[in-house]
């Protein structure tokens, strides 16, 4: 090595040993929210109190928190924090633009895949991931879709570079489309009928019959020195038959709702009901039932003229009311930073708004099995938390700091870019 080599290693030494903060110098790993109202979901609220996270969770929660010298303090007197919500039902990751093939990749070919998960093709980098958070929402249920059997939902944090940065829980539950409804128009003949009705209980025995294997699978694999791999398809719904990993029924009208609560209770299953536009036919069938039900009809026009205007909006009180566990849902990727607003309306319609929280906070965490994780403000759990100068489910409520996993992250997104672009438009 020549001197004047070895004389400039050694300059770009001193150079990276002076300068830490831009190489190798992660930003704090502990922070102070003070004097914020503090809104935690899973007790009561604290009218004037501080949050302190440390290395991604929440270690303290309360009014007479000692706060490290090392702590990044964050001045919230007049904001209010409150979990991030939680969508269990999206595809974001998984979908980018509906009208592109080539973003597509939350279904796959065939009428049973519970082997695939949906971890393996999402994709942090997607727009809809900054889009989302900017309304407040940290952790979604990523899921697949199409066929009977569609594969293993992910839940993911929405901040990351890489998968393993986002991913709260893999296979968190198994999705299940149950076969729908015959829907033909009105001049449809018998034969149509009659052609459709076969198709759909074919399907259903397909079911019926995939859960019963399982369940054979399941006593096979039990047994000692026995090889789990020779049937992946099997495999992965042993535990589903074993009651260990939900299955979530996509279902929307009061048959549907109907027929999978039967396969619930057939195989026993830790079932979940997502969808459910009819569920307000069926709350006293859902009553003592233990299976939670995920709204995703909320904002939707009422399935039939002669329902009632309001069935959609006032469903949620219903089912609270009779004792179910509820979640909101947006039911999609684009539209998923619009959950506030499900549960607003069902505020509007008789939902008590403690209740509308936690269907978007620890119920959601609950349903997919996180809520140990994340769900509200408390001791030990991810610090997924948002500052607000308001009520997150009014319109008029902005999000002033967001955390992720215990990070700042930013509300910047595709939306606001083109806002900004555009106000400054010139006026002709």
């Amino acid at each position: 090595m020549t001197r004047s080599t070895l004389s400039f290693l050694c300059s770009v030494l001193g150079f990276l040993t002076s300068v830490p903060v831009f190489l190798g110098q992660s930003r704090p790993q502990t922070y102070a929210i003070k004097n914020a109202k503090i809104v935690t979901i899973a007790g009561a609220t604290i009218p004037n109190g501080n949050i302190l996270i440390q290395d991604g969770k929440i270690t303290q929660v309360g009014t007479n928190i000692a706060i490290p010298s090392n702590a990044k303090v964050i001045e919230a007197k007049g904001l209010i924090a409150y979990p991030g919500m939680i969508d269990p039902h999206t595809a974001i990751g998984l979908q980018e633009i509906s009208s592109v093939q080539a973003t597509q990749d939350a279904s796959e070919l065939g009428d049973l895949n519970p082997e695939l998960r949906a971890s393996a093709a999402i994709n942090p980098q997607s727009e809809h991931v900054a889009i989302t958070r900017a309304n407040g929402i940290t952790t979604v249920g990523s899921l697949p879709r199409g066929g009977l059997i569609s594969g293993q939902g992910a839940v993911i944090d929405l901040d990351g570079w890489v998968l393993k940065d986002m991913l709260v829980r893999d296979s968190a539950v198994m999705v299940i489309n149950y076969p729908r409804d015959v829907n033909l128009p009105a001049n449809a003949t018998e034969t149509q009928r009659r052609e459709d009705e076969d198709t759909r209980k074919k399907r259903i025995d397909l079911l019926h019959r995939t859960f019963k294997d399982a369940q054979a699978f399941a006593k096979i694999v039990a047994a000692p020195a026995a090889d789990a791999d020779t049937n992946p398809r099997l495999r992965a719904l042993v535990p589903v038959v074993n009651g260990q990993e939900p299955a979530l029924f996509n279902v929307e009208s009061e048959n549907e709702i109907k027929g999978a609560l039967d396969l619930i209770d057939e195989f026993k299953l830790k079932g979940v009901l997502s969808g459910c536009a009819e569920a307000w036919k069926v709350v006293n069938l859902l009553k003592g039932r233990n299976v939670p039900v995920i709204l995703g009809a909320t904002l939707q026009s009422p399935g039939d003229d002669s329902y009632p205007y309001d069935v959609n909006y006032a469903t949620a009180a219903e089912l609270v009311k009779a004792g179910v566990k509820i979640a909101f849902t947006s039911d999609s990727t684009s539209s998923a930073r619009d959950l506030p607003w499900h549960a607003a309306m069902s505020v509007a319609f008789g939902l008590p708004k403690e209740e509308a929280w936690k269907a978007v906070t620890i119920n959601a965490a609950q349903i997919l099995g996180i809520d140990a994780q994340t769900g509200s403000i408390s001791e030990g759990k991810i610090a997924n938390i948002m500052l607000t100068d308001g009520d997150p489910l009014e319109h008029a409520t902005k999000v002033k700091q967001l955390f992720i996993a215990g990070k700042p992250v930013e509300l910047k997104s595709k939306h606001t870019d083109l806002y900004e672009k555009f106000i400054k438009r010139p006026v002709e």
